[in-house]
């Protein structure tokens, strides 16, 4: 779910070396809705923790629905089970009131699990927008299969909508919306909003979807599988530094691969966040250096991640202007070993 300036070299280069943060195991500031659930209704996820709520006050409107009982199964998550659908109107708003109002900065996810509620077999497609701003397009292409689409937002008033817009003659739904508090100082950038593109975990041992309590601020890690690259890992504790990556994902990380991203369009502007920490203790010896280049260009180096401390390259500004973006990763002349990544996040300015 989308990185660099035409001029790379003008790029500004954050580079935040790790400090120590308290663990955040609460659910202070969190908004969690179960679309379709019955008015007053709520319930804590036994998955993750999570108390949600129906969307009883949040959303004028609506229809409330069940998937169909073939789709539900005990694999499946609760937010999943039912739907709130808008057949009636072009535009259908939720109204979100975080306890921080325009003083925050937020994490919003948005859930579809179609389970064929309506029973009509007929495969939505419809837009999203936060506020005038369009955010995505979701084309539900398989009823068995959920989708997310997620927004980081730092909105201008004490209050956000987020809305759902028809465009032909399906009917918008949503399963679940979620807003999250995030530490006002990271993912710094130019825009108010930024979709995410990609929030990739490297190096898995259990090739499992990391979120809440893993993540305080619950984001979404996918693993990504590591066939072709080397995998390093430490059963000791990474410090974190203020993005909080949790510790299921620092705990792990590969010997990269050159990463590839295709603009969907050449004009978009893309932030890229990539996550760095030691996991062997070096000998005398031995040294891990490396650059990073994004189209042959130098990003940010040389980098020697510290041990099991958590350090993040970021770019201040976006980048835009090219058909495709080859992100490569090199040690340097002086490294005896090779480099290391743990996670990678890109996101698109909307």
């Amino acid at each position: 779910m989308e990185i660099l300036k035409r001029v790379l070299f003008a790029l500004l280069v954050g580079f935040y070396i790790a400090t120590i943060a308290f663990a955040q195991n609460d659910q202070s500031g969190f908004i969690s809705i179960d679309c379709g659930l019955p008015a007053g209704s709520d319930y804590t996820d036994i998955r993750t923790g999570i108390s949600y709520v129906s969307d009883e006050g949040h959303v004028s409107g609506g229809v409330s629905h069940s998937i169909s009982p073939i789709y539900q199964s005990n694999s499946l998550e609760k937010p999943f089970f039912t739907v709130t659908s808008f057949p009636s109107g072009t535009k259908n708003c939720y109204t979100l009131s975080p306890s921080q109002g325009s003083l925050g900065k937020y994490l919003i996810r948005a859930s579809f699990f179609y389970g064929d509620y309506d029973g009509s077999g007929q495969l939505p497609i419809f837009d999203i927008y936060l506020g005038e701003d369009y955010w995505d397009t979701i084309i539900i292409s398989n009823a068995s299969i959920p989708y997310w689409t997620e927004v980081i937002h730092t909105p201008s008033n004490d209050y956000i909508t987020v809305c759902l817009v028809k465009r032909d003659t399906t009917t918008p739904f949503i399963s679940a919306l979620e807003l999250r508090p995030l530490n006002i100082t990271i993912y710094p950038t130019l825009s108010k909003s930024l979709k995410l593109f990609v929030r990739e975990n490297y190096g898995s041992l259990t090739n499992q979807l990391i979120r809440y309590k893993d993540d305080a601020y619950d984001r979404i890690w996918v693993p990504i599988p590591s066939e072709n690259a080397g995998i390093l890992s430490t059963t000791q504790d990474v410090v974190e530094n203020s993005y909080k990556v949790p510790s299921a994902v620092l705990s792990t990380a590969v010997t990269p691969l050159p990463f590839q991203l295709t603009p969907g369009n050449i004009s978009d502007k893309y932030y890229i966040y990539l996550h760095f920490a030691e996991v062997e203790e070096l000998l005398g010896t031995q040294t891990r250096e490396f650059n990073i280049y994004i189209n042959d260009n130098l990003f940010y180096g040389p980098l020697s991640p510290a041990y099991l401390s958590t350090t993040t390259v970021y770019t201040l500004s976006p980048g835009y202007g090219y058909e495709r973006y080859d992100i490569v990763i090199n040690s340097t002349a002086t490294s005896t070993l090779p480099p290391l990544i743990k996670a990678l996040e890109i996101y698109r300015e909307i």
